[in-house]
């Protein structure tokens, strides 16, 4: 529901706010000593921690600004909280200093700045305080040059405010799309390489459907086969989605992706020619037998993993796609069989580190603003960052030699169960960049070779399929888009209604169902057609207006 708030207030308080804003204007610099000083923080407990004030994080936190946290509880449930915010500020009450994760979505986080209960955290972010400038500088270390206009690109809201403290804590070892692996043991029998083309995997797929290449003597191999989760209807990016894997041979194609962008115009890949001669090659390895049409009946990832990795030891699938780790079965043989497939063209990720979450705010009734940021900045440093995620080092985590790119990484050593007070049971605010190429990454347990034997063959994947999505993907991919409330109330539910059409149609374009044909240009047509009906052209035009609103300041 969209909120437009308005503060209940009496004349003489406004006059005191005035005149406190005037004074504002007159005060000295700000002082970054904050010794003794007091900051209270709006939180919504976990039930996993059971104490806050003697929390290790919240004492490590005291320590290092030499401040007093002091916690105001909010109730967990998204709408208790929402209804106790709003309960506060109908009231008069002060909110605390600083709101920590509170998941408003954009146009609330808009209203809620618009209306002055959060602050504009803009001159902050751009500041040069030293703690501020370390910030930054960090900040490109991590994720390259101009990631701050990247990060206040995507969190501004309509009217170009950043009202909130972006979380940056990406991780590229469980970011890309769909993860496809083909039986190497299969292929070598057969004499054949890994394809590296979409002709070449037509012919391989051929063969391992004829050629008997598990060797049990029956016509019971399955050369390709994957799962569409009901639950990616909209936001698409299942790990095991081989459709969207092989439309990416045509059109870059990424379901949590709206558009693609071409010279600053935003148009949708699910419309284009190339999106229909993708859809065309994947009807017609449907209808040779060569993808599994059980890729859009499979109920759920055990009925994928039990046909991967078979109890009886025997492969019956050439080509398969899901999170490899949780996608085959313990201790099988057939699992070790299978090496990645990495795409022919385009390598989309799921999401991308140019999307940070926005949770964390700062109140207008905060006493000492530069107090509530130095400690949002101290939430993003690098120790924080491994204190809030993985507990303090030496107790709950070490450092160790690792067999992977990064040639260490932390291990768990003690973390501890539910309910404890070690972290607040959240990496919200912090700043961090998880990749198997550097140190922030897990180790895995030595002892447990198969594991290890799978998840090597997982990191073959990911780092592969990154490095492909860096070479390969266009220069400039649209991450989100920020709609003023006017926008997104003139959109309404087409979005979402959209995404859905779009992904069942795709579905029977596949395994063309009558309509969906992909050959006949009267069906294809009707699709179109079908999309404009629902509100495709009014949708692309928002959009264009948001994002060149974005893009133009």
């Amino acid at each position: 529901m969209k909120l437009h708030l308005k503060k209940i207030v009496c004349l003489a308080m406004a006059v005191l706010m005035i005149a406190g804003l005037a004074a504002c204007g007159e005060k000295d610099p700000v002082s970054t000593d904050h010794t003794g000083k007091v900051l209270k923080v709006g939180i919504q407990p976990r039930m996993q921690v059971d104490d806050y004030d003697n929390n290790d994080l919240t004492l490590w936190y005291e320590e290092q600004l030499g401040i007093d946290i002091q916690f105001v509880p909010f109730a967990l449930g998204a709408s208790d909280w929402r209804a106790q915010v709003n309960a506060m500020i109908a009231a008069g009450e002060r909110l605390p200093d600083i709101m920590w994760g509170f998941g408003w979505n954009e146009n609330e986080r808009y209203d809620y700045g618009r209306d002055g209960y959060i602050i504009d955290l803009t001159d902050l972010m751009l500041g040069d305080t030293a703690a501020t400038v370390e910030w930054r500088e960090r900040m490109e270390e991590l994720f390259g040059e101009g990631r701050l206009e990247t990060i206040m690109r995507n969190i501004a809201s309509p009217d170009g405010k950043i009202y909130g403290f972006p979380t940056q804590a990406y991780s590229d070892e469980y970011n890309t799309n769909t993860q496809v692996f083909i039986n190497k043991v299969w292929l070598d029998r057969l004499g054949l390489e890994i394809p590296t083309s979409y002709d070449e995997l037509v012919e391989v797929l051929r063969a391992f459907k004829t050629q008997d290449p598990n060797q049990n003597g029956k016509a019971d191999e399955i050369p390709a086969v994957g799962w569409i989760s009901p639950s990616t209807t909209t936001t698409g990016g299942a790990y095991s989605d081989i459709p969207a894997w092989l439309l990416n041979n045509w059109e870059f194609v990424c379901d949590v992706r709206n558009w693609n962008v071409e010279n600053g115009q935003l148009y949708s890949p699910y419309t284009t020619d190339a999106y229909r001669e993708g859809l065309k090659a994947i009807n017609a390895l449907v209808d040779e037998g060569l993808l599994s049409d059980s890729t859009w009946t499979i109920s759920s990832s055990n009925e994928l993993c039990a046909l991967w990795t078979p109890a009886d030891d025997t492969a019956i699938v050439g080509m398969s796609a899901g999170h490899f780790p949780a996608r085959v079965t313990q201790d099988s043989p057939v699992a070790l069989e299978y090496v990645p497939l990495m795409p022919f063209n385009y390598a989309p990720m799921l999401t991308s580190f140019n999307v940070p979450n926005c949770n964390f705010f700062i109140t207008e009734d905060c006493d000492d603003v530069q107090l509530a940021f130095d400690f949002l900045l101290l939430v993003a440093s690098d120790e924080a960052s491994y204190r809030a995620t993985v507990g303090v080092e030496g107790v709950n985590w070490e450092w160790v030699e690792d067999d992977s790119p990064a040639g260490r990484g932390y291990m768990p050593t003690n973390y501890p169960t539910a309910p404890h007070h070690v972290t607040w049971h959240t990496n919200g605010g912090t700043m961090s960049m998880t990749t198997m190429e550097t140190e922030h990454h897990v180790v895995r347990d030595p002892e447990d070779v198969w594991t290890n034997q799978v998840g090597d063959i997982f990191r073959a994947h990911e780092l592969e399929y990154t490095k492909l999505a860096e070479e390969r993907n266009p220069d400039e991919i649209l991450d989100k888009i920020i709609f003023s409330p006017e926008e997104s109330e003139e959109l309404g539910a087409r979005p979402a209604e959209l995404l859905i059409y779009i992904k069942e149609a795709r579905s029977k374009f596949c395994v063309g169902q009558t309509g969906f044909d992909p050959n006949n240009d009267a069906d294809w047509e009707n699709y179109l057609k079908t999309l404009d009906q629902m509100g495709m052209q009014e949708w692309l035009r928002l959009s264009q207006q948001a994002y060149t609103r974005m893009t133009n300041g």
